[in-house]
């Protein structure tokens, strides 16, 4: 699972870049590839290939190229590609003849399939409600992408930026999705005052703990590309954006089952259907919150396994920037969607009953 924050400065560094450091990008196909007898005196475990590409894009589509390739033997670095492949490319059209290099596969198609089953899934299991759900997903992306990431370049603060966009664009989604209602007051209420809990927590333990954010080459890359950007609170941002989520589920979930135990029992009191609905939360908050930090850890498996090979100490592993960063983000998020719950809770049963059944409670 790919880390929110390492999405984050990826968008970040390719809005800043523009486009204008990266040499133009195309799409191929491999239709054959032939290899080269190796040169006298040559590094032997070096292997060169001519590999002839039909360009499926660009100034000379529909054209076939030929260019060297050459693989090292290093699994990470090197792109071994057969007949079929659909590839990237990068070209230099500046001269007199264009130069075509040999960049990546393209995922593009495999990309597309996965997202539009993922779309179908949700549309066909969850009918008017699954439209409702991939709107606001898409609305939420393009918020990142135009409004976020675009106030953070200018200088602005990401933790602001970030909390206040979020709330915001938590509270239209919820309204979008279930309606306006009591219900949708309360899971507003419970899941904004998490994801600030979570925010207003991870800014003070990770500037107690002195995080830089530069521990993760895409922020190392930025920083060079733009030192003038707040790399601790976009760090923060992460965090933050990581956790709404699981908060904003949190929150529509005790929102949902408080409103169906309140029409189940119509005669319940505050104090009972607020206890209830913490008794619902308890249960979700031993699923969400493993969900949270299992979701985190996953995402670190190679680092941990890079620890424990090197026989590190753990207390010395826990120590590091990069590991402190992840410890804080899970706890965190977790601690804001754990505060979701006494909040939903609260607003709901506050929503639910009646001004009489709340003064019978208080003098009983």
């Amino acid at each position: 699972m790919t880390k929110p924050s390492q999405i984050l400065t990826t968008l970040l560094l390719v809005l800043m870049l523009g486009g204008t450091c990266f040499a133009a990008s195309y799409q191929g196909q491999v239709l054959g590839v032939d290899t080269v007898e190796p040169q006298p005196y040559g590094d032997e475990t070096w292997e060169t290939q001519i590999l002839t590409i039909r360009l499926l894009s660009g100034p000379h589509e529909n054209q076939t190229i030929q260019i060297l390739h050459t693989l090292t033997g290093h699994p990470y670095y090197d792109l071994v590609v057969k007949k079929g492949d659909r590839v990237t490319l990068e070209a230099d059209l500046s001269g007199a003849e264009p130069e075509y290099y040999l960049s990546d596969f393209s995922r593009k198609t495999p990309l597309i399939i996965i997202t539009a089953l993922f779309a179908l899934s949700v549309i066909v299991i969850g009918g008017r409600q699954g439209v409702k759900a991939v709107i606001s997903l898409i609305g939420m992306g393009l918020v990142i992408v135009t409004m976020i990431l675009p106030l953070v370049l200018r200088g602005y603060n990401p933790i602001l930026v970030t909390v206040g966009l979020s709330s915001g664009l938590t509270g239209l989604f919820i309204l979008f999705v279930a309606g306006y209602s009591r219900k949708t007051a309360a899971a507003i209420c419970g899941t904004v005052g998490g994801l600030v809990t979570a925010g207003f927590l991870a800014y003070l333990v990770g500037k107690a703990s002195h995080l830089t954010g530069l521990s993760s080459s895409e922020a190392q890359m930025l920083q060079y590309m733009d030192p003038s950007i707040d790399f601790q609170g976009l760090l923060f941002s992460g965090m933050i954006i990581g956790a709404l989520g699981a908060i904003l589920d949190v929150g529509i979930s005790i929102a949902s089952a408080m409103e169906q135990i309140k029409e189940a029992d119509p005669d319940t009191d505050f104090k009972l259907l607020f206890s209830r609905g913490i008794a619902v939360g308890r249960d979700l908050i031993a699923t969400m919150s493993n969900t949270l930090i299992l979701a985190y850890v996953g995402s670190s498996l190679p680092l941990l396994l890079l620890f424990q090979a090197s026989q590190s100490s753990w207390s010395d592993v826990l120590n590091l920037d990069m590991v402190a960063s992840e410890v804080i983000r899970a706890m965190a998020g977790s601690i804001g969607l754990t505060l979701a719950i006494p909040i939903t809770a609260f607003v709901s049963a506050l929503l639910f009953i009646n001004p009489v059944d709340k003064s019978k409670d208080v003098s009983n």
